[in-house]
């Protein structure tokens, strides 16, 4: 598992074009976290770009098929790959901290000592809640990943989120108040919102949407090793 964590690791991170849009949008996240605010959509956009093929890359270029020859169970090769973009991302989240505590030190130089809105505990906050959100997303995207191609996985993410969260609206907008309640399940059980500065501060950790959280996160990796190893490889033809 760890080694499956470090390929993708090398694999992703190796990549000149991935290591440059990720450090512009560290460079975009920096300039609202020095003004005292969250992350914006920049981590959602960074978890999508680590996650994008992130299990039909091997598929495709044959390399899944001489790694699960090796004593690796399916379930392990992707319990890696998820930890991989997992602390991926916290590299992502880390960096954009950094810049703007530096963008911060930089400011407060030229301004004569005047007080910023940066706080290194509320950047951190923020960081954390990225994070978890993060990790919701990537375990949507691991499962679709598993049988789709390419960039495959992220468009049906994207399309999948969308999905659920328009139904409510369109339900209301339609006076279809079925859609309406099957839009609103569907969001608050595969995408609950969880006020997590309240959960940070030991508040309601166990409450009724933290365990939808980690029933959507469970139920997505299940369903990614259900399909995953249901499924059967040929060199190449992915």
């Amino acid at each position: 598992m760890i080694e499956m964590s470090r390929r993708f690791l090398r694999q992703k991170l190796g990549s000149p074009a991935t290591i440059f849009v990720l450090c512009v949008l560290a460079l975009m996240a920096s300039l609202p976290l020095n003004a005292g605010q969250g992350f914006g959509s920049t981590d959602t956009l960074a978890a999508l770009i680590l996650a994008a093929g992130c299990v039909s890359r091997d598929a495709s270029s044959g390399a899944l098929q001489m790694i699960l020859s090796r004593p690796l169970s399916r379930a392990g090769y992707l319990a890696g790959r998820y930890l991989g973009i997992l602390a991926a991302l916290l590299l992502f989240l880390a960096g954009a901290i950094g810049l703007a505590a530096a963008l911060h030190a930089v400011m407060e130089r030229f301004s004569g000592g005047l007080p910023q809105d940066f706080s290194l505990k509320a950047a951190g906050l923020a960081a954390g809640h990225a994070f978890l959100g993060g990790a919701l997303l990537v375990a949507a995207d691991l499962c679709f990943s598993t049988f789709l191609r390419g960039w495959g996985d992220v468009l049906a993410v994207v399309l999948f989120f969308l999905l659920f969260n328009s139904m409510q609206g369109l339900g209301t907008a339609l006076r279809l108040p079925i859609l309406a309640k099957a839009g609103e399940l569907a969001r608050a059980n595969l995408a609950p919102s969880i006020a997590w500065e309240d959960v940070f501060a030991g508040q309601d950790v166990l409450g009724e949407a933290t365990g939808r959280y980690v029933l959507a996160l469970t139920g997505y990796a299940t369903l990614a090793v259900l399909i995953f190893s249901r499924r059967e490889f040929s060199y190449g033809q992915e």
